[in-house]
């Protein structure tokens, strides 16, 4: 079996120091061994695309992540991930408001982290879509 490649929203980057992270950060930490790659949204918002994604390393773990411009911040993560996905998958369809235009910029984001991924993947990689 291959490495594991964890793909995720947002990555969580670790520290030595202050206080632990939560959510999906705490239930990856036993699974997450040396040799691991981590990739996702860096949780920051850039003016423009750098390309490659920003790689860091901490413990043996490798964490790649990418920038959102202003826009894909507002359709990807704000609109379509926080107003439609997430209230359909815990069960608050009174909340869930879709919007075309979000799901374009969600599917747009997906497209360009899929195409900054794959060349980080070998062929024997376990890869988890979070």
């Amino acid at each position: 079996m291959g490495r594991l490649v964890v793909v995720s929203n947002r990555v969580s980057l670790p520290t030595d120091k202050g206080a632990k992270a939560g959510g999906l950060a705490v239930a990856l930490e036993e699974a997450m061994t040396p040799g691991s790659l981590w990739f996702g949204w860096s949780g920051r918002r850039s003016a423009s695309d750098a390309g490659r994604p920003a790689i860091a390393e901490h413990r043996g773990i490798t964490y790649a992540t990418l920038d959102l411009s202003e826009a894909e911040y507002r359709r990807f993560y704000v609109g379509f991930s926080n107003g439609a996905l997430w209230p359909l998958l815990h069960y608050r369809s009174g909340l869930f408001d879709f919007r075309r235009d979000e799901f374009e910029g969600y599917l747009a984001v997906n497209e360009r982290f899929a195409a900054r991924l794959a060349p980080l993947l070998d062929p024997d990689d376990v890869i988890w879509i979070h």
